[in-house]
């Protein structure tokens, strides 16, 4: 079962510094292969249109790897829950990995470790899927 990665390439600089957003996908046996990459900028497109034009090519398991986000404000908190919402909505799955301690903390006292699936690598989060499947 296929599962598809969100990967950000670089770690951002400043809130409006536009980003790469690289779509990953991981095969059953564990392969990664690139499809392609996505502009992001605030307000030309966000991670939600990007959730939105996955689940519309059927890739409804989908990874949002953290491992690029040093940190986290208000407006990231907005686009992960409006990303979740949407993908959730559009029957697929919107879950995340590689989250380091700061991003966790952040989670947590917004309480929205509650609401979403974390965890520690890509390997576990496409767990995730093959035990839902």
């Amino acid at each position: 079962m296929d599962t598809w990665i969100l990967r950000f390439s670089l770690p951002r600089q400043k809130p409006s510094d536009p980003r790469q957003l690289s779509v990953l996908q991981r095969g059953a046996d564990g392969g990664i292969t690139e499809l392609g990459t996505i502009a992001i900028e605030s307000r030309q497109i966000n991670l939600p249109d990007v959730v939105e034009e996955q689940v519309r090519q059927g890739r409804t398991r989908l990874v949002l790897d953290l491992s690029q986000e040093r940190k986290v404000d208000s407006n990231d908190l907005a686009q992960i829950v409006g990303a979740m919402k949407y993908a959730s909505d559009a029957g697929g799955e919107l879950i995340f990995a590689n989250a380091n301690a700061r991003v966790l903390e952040i989670l947590r006292l917004t309480h929205l470790d509650d609401v979403m699936a974390v965890y520690d690598s890509i390997g576990a989060a496409a767990e995730h899927f093959a035990t839902d499947a």
